[in-house]
């Protein structure tokens, strides 16, 4: 299994320079340096060389910056410490005398998910490994992350349907400010 994304985490879209993205590979294993465990960033490196050398180096790199559609990390289940715990809330009996709330922590990252979405144990853990592997994404990929680059297209949308209203409403605002200049000038006309 790949290790959170391997160097796909890395690679710095848009257009950018090849002296950019050695920088961004140089940052990302200064980060890996960090890690505590040797066989980690051993295994972290090495699938961040290959993911390199499969996609080369500018297939990433596209005119619009879409990254909606990337693929969420890998999780390794090595990786993982799953616990269960009792539930609390509604949902009755069920809920509070059965261990149906699951808590997933990322050991190399240290990001915690808990989940309690349903009462079966079993549509929680999957629930709470997608969540996971969202928080991984929102973790390794910062602004590039896939809920990331969906806010930002959302509040880009946003903001240009604001702009465009509000330039179709001066637009009207004039439009009625030349019309009563116009009757202004008939009524002003027929008083003489």
């Amino acid at each position: 299994g790949g290790v959170a994304g391997g160097g796909r985490a890395v690679v710095i879209e848009g257009d950018t320079s090849d002296a950019e993205e050695i920088d961004g590979v140089e940052l990302f294993s200064e980060l890996v340096s960090l890690l505590p465990d040797e066989e980690l960033r051993e295994r972290v490196l090495t699938e961040m060389q290959q993911s390199a050398m499969i996609t080369g180096p500018n297939e990433n790199r596209s005119k619009k910056n879409k990254n909606v559609n990337a693929p969420l990390p890998t999780i390794d289940e090595d990786d993982l410490i799953e616990s269960y715990a009792r539930g609390s809330g509604p949902g009755g009996q069920k809920i509070n005398k059965t261990s149906n709330k699951v808590i997933l922590i990322h050991e190399p990252t240290g990001v915690k998910v808990e989940c309690q979405e349903t009462r079966s144990l079993q549509q929680n853990r999957k629930i709470a490994r997608k969540r996971l592997r969202q928080k991984l994404d929102e973790y390794l990929n910062g602004r590039r992350s896939r809920s990331s680059v969906k806010a930002t297209a959302v509040k880009s949308k946003k903001s240009k349907t604001k702009a465009r209203n509000k330039a179709r409403l001066k637009k009207k605002k004039k439009q009625k400010l030349r019309e009563l200049e116009k009757f202004d000038a008939t009524v002003s006309d027929d008083e003489y």
